[in-house]
Formats: C-alpha cells, structure tokens, sequence
C-alpha cells in the first residue's frame, strides 16, 4: 500500500505557502495562489515591506504575514488587513517570530503572539482584538517564545522557543486556564521536567493528538549531570513521545542525526525536516523513506540567524488534518500528500 503520493509543478517567485482548501497560497506575494495540477491565480495586492512567512487559520480565511526574522507582521482576512502587529525587537534578528492562528473549544479564533514583551505571550480574539490575557498581575518568566502551535482541540498551546544561554525548550500552556488567570502563562511549564533530568535541548515539538506530544533533540549534549537515569526519556539527537495530561515519556527514540523540525502525521509518524524530509515511524523510530532529492535546511531550533546557503529552510507548507506537505525550490512546489488512514494503520 502506497503511503503517500508525490507530484510537483512549476511555480517561481514563490515566497510563502499556505494550504487554503486544495490551494496552496502566497500571502506573502498578494495572495497568489496555485491548484496542485500547476494552475495559478494572480495576486490581488502587494504588500511594501520585507515580509518573508506566513501563517493561516484551520480554515484558511485569516493570515498572519510576518518576517521571520524581525518584529513586523499583518492580520488578514480574505486578503484584505484587519490590523498590524508587532514583537519586541530584543533578538528579533536570531529566532523566529512568535505567533499562531488557532480555533479554541468555544469555537472563536484565537490568535497567540507576544505583542509587548519577548517573554510575555498573550492571547486575544482574532478578528477583534478583544484582549483575553491582559492583566497588571503578569509577571512573565524569561523564556523566548516561538513557533506558536495548538493542539488538536485548541485546549493546549505549545511554545517551542528558548531561554538564555541559550537553550531550547518546548514549553505547554492550558487555554483555558490562561483566560481564567493569564499569570498562568508567565510560568515556565517544561514538558520533561519530570522525565528529561539531563536538560537535553528540546529543538522542536509538534501535536500528535490532543494529549501528545512529538518532541526532537538537538545534537548538543546534555546540560547537567543525569540524577535520575529513568527510561524512556529523550537523549541528544533523540525523538520522544510525551502525554502531558500524565505527564510521563511513552517512549524515545536515538536517531542517527539531530530530527531538527518536526511535522505530525497521524498519530503515529513524523515528517523530520533536518537535511532532507524523511518520514519516521513512532512506535519503532525507523526512518520510513527520505526524500533526498529534497533540501530541506537546517534548522534545528527558534534560533536560525546562524543559517546561510543550502541551510536556510525553503519555503515550505504543512496541512496537518489533510497530511499534505509542499516545498518550493527553485521554479519547482513539490507536494507530499500522505494516505493518514493507511499511517495510522501501519
């Protein structure tokens, strides 16, 4: 049984990607947009200014537009500005800009970023900008936060920044508990504080339920001497598999290099994107195929300032409900549209 399907087409220029419906759109470009069979419409606008990314809402109708590296982004709806944002500019040139688009469990559009303060992040209604964690009580530890993502069921908010010296982290967040007492978001809530004793850097984490977590190691060693020497717990160039409502490690896995971003895919694979995508299997850790036709970067954490060449990650777009994947090189988007029942059988 064929896991997934590959095709490619011709598309230059491109400088951002995000998944609308069957479409793959370029916000940054105006809204340029392309069918995966090569048909492309024409941008509706241009917008004056160094925007680099982008990322949508689940259903695609609002967009953030931002640069990855700096302090500047744009809310749209349909195309059209709702309204500007802004990030503090302390280390805005080394890591990438914070923010999500995510439907919490009452239905409304949230929208996760840290307007004022690095370390502060806040929540507020999408399309209003009705604050909903603003409060004079806040006290914010300093972590920096980056690459925003929600869970499944929007009742959890994962930041997979930073701190100083730095190290990375991915930390977890409750929504609701953060409307109810927005200091709730100023602690640092480690997901392995418990089950990772050596500090391993956690360079990267994605949703593989509403419960679990994916987490990846970098190929630095581990911070402080190992007091408690439990398995399974995450190692250096490692992949582990958490559930934060127990807070306990499933299981973890060493890989032969660091699995640098990760991209969930059912609820039992990752799409690793360190050199190459290679698709892992979860219950195992085997590297189920590699497309090394593909360069993919490589970043293996928030901090990218340190990236030239063939190690900046391309543009790239991932529809994690649809398990569909698309990269732009050169003149060429390339689509990874994945069988998830065919994955999750497997």
């Amino acid at each position: 049984m064929a896991l997934f399907k590959q095709s490619r087409f011709s598309a230059s220029d491109v400088r951002s990607l995000c998944w609308r419906g069957d479409e793959l759109v370029d916000w940054v470009s105006g809204g340029r947009a392309f069918t995966v069979d090569g048909g492309e419409k024409r941008a509706i606008v241009k917008f004056g200014y160094r925007f680099d990314a982008a990322t949508a809402s689940p259903d695609g109708r609002f967009v953030v537009i931002y640069e990855r590296l700096g302090t500047k982004g744009l809310l749209l709806r349909d195309g059209r500005i709702v309204r500007e944002l802004d990030r503090s500019y302390y280390f805005a040139d080394a890591y990438e800009f914070p923010v999500a688009l995510f439907n919490a469990p009452d239905g409304r559009l949230l929208l996760a970023h840290c307007p004022g303060n690095y370390c502060r992040l806040e929540l507020e209604e999408a399309e209003t900008g009705r604050p909903l964690t603003a409060s004079v009580e806040r006290k914010p530890s300093d972590f920096f936060h980056s690459r925003l993502s929600a869970s499944p069921d929007g009742r959890r908010l994962l930041s997979a920044g930073w701190l100083w010296h730095p190290l990375s982290l991915a930390v977890c967040y409750d929504v609701a508990q953060a409307i109810a007492d927005p200091c709730h978001l100023d602690g640092r809530h480690e997901l392995s504080a418990s089950f990772n004793p050596g500090l391993v850097e956690e360079s990267s984490a994605c949703w593989l339920d509403d419960d679990r977590l994916a987490v990846a190691a970098s190929a630095e060693p581990e911070q402080e001497s190992i007091e408690d020497d439990r398995e399974p717990r995450l190692h250096p160039c490692g992949l582990a598999v958490y559930n934060v409502a127990s807070r306990t490690c499933l299981r973890a896995f060493k890989m032969d290099e660091q699995p640098g971003t990760i991209l969930p895919l059912g609820k039992c694979h990752v799409l690793s994107l360190y050199r190459h995508p290679k698709l892992i299997e979860l219950s195992t850790g085997t590297v189920v195929h590699a497309w090394t036709e593909l360069s993919s970067g490589r970043q293996d954490g928030s901090i990218i300032w340190g990236l030239s060449g063939d190690a900046i990650p391309p543009v790239m777009a991932f529809d994690p409900s649809g398990g569909r994947f698309a990269i732009a090189k050169g003149d060429t988007i390339t689509v990874l549209d994945f069988d998830l029942p065919a994955l999750n059988a497997t």
